[in-house]
């Protein structure tokens, strides 16, 4: 059984070797468009996007299946980059359809060696919209749906011990005293379509 797992994963090896680098009208800009980085010049794609402009992409990696360039199925991905001098990084944990975030995940992005934040739960076309979102730093923890940026939907955030529950709509909840914002100013949660 050893000569057989050694076997497939030599194949592995090589579809991920066989891919070459993305299109170039594919390729992540940082600043600009999300698209593809890649696992060395002849390896896996990875998407990625959100990255400012002026970012330097230092390294992408992928334990994963690659059969023809973007990665699939299940494995462990990680983007790294420098940003205002320092060690950037997104740790991919889960499924990977067409090199995108997919189904059940969990994304961590670190600064150096501290975890700035951790989405666990459910992605679709490389987003979260679903589960648990830590920001360890500013001890909050949002459970919930989510959309783009911002949580959406029925969720639950815990801010330093402070429960606040409802249904959010693109990072605003109504109250009874006027609007609680998370991920977005509050006032731009009043008379403005969120």
């Amino acid at each position: 059984m050893q000569p057989l797992k050694t076997a497939t994963l030599a194949a592995l090896a090589l579809l991920c070797m066989a891919a070459g680098p993305p299109p170039e009208d594919q390729r992540m800009v940082p600043g600009g468009r999300g698209g593809f980085v890649s696992h060395g010049e002849d390896g896996c794609w990875l998407w990625a996007s959100g990255l400012r402009a002026g970012v330097e992409i230092t390294s992408a990696s992928w334990t994963g299946p690659c059969p023809e360039g973007p990665a699939e199925g299940e494995g462990r991905a990680v983007i790294t980059w420098r940003e205002d001098g320092n060690e950037r990084a997104m740790i991919y944990e889960g499924s990977l359809r067409g090199g995108k975030n997919e189904g059940s995940g969990r994304l961590t992005i670190t600064a150096g060696k501290q975890v700035r934040v951790t989405q666990e739960g459910m992605f679709r076309d490389d987003h979260f919209v679903s589960g648990r979102v830590e920001i360890p730093e500013a001890g909050i923890v949002y459970e919930g749906g989510w959309r783009l940026t911002h949580p959406n939907g029925r969720g639950k955030l815990v801010l330093r011990g402070r429960v606040i529950e409802g249904n959010w709509t693109n990072g605003c909840l109504r109250g009874p005293r006027g609007w609680f914002a998370f991920t977005r100013p509050a006032r731009e949660c009043e008379g403005i379509d969120t």
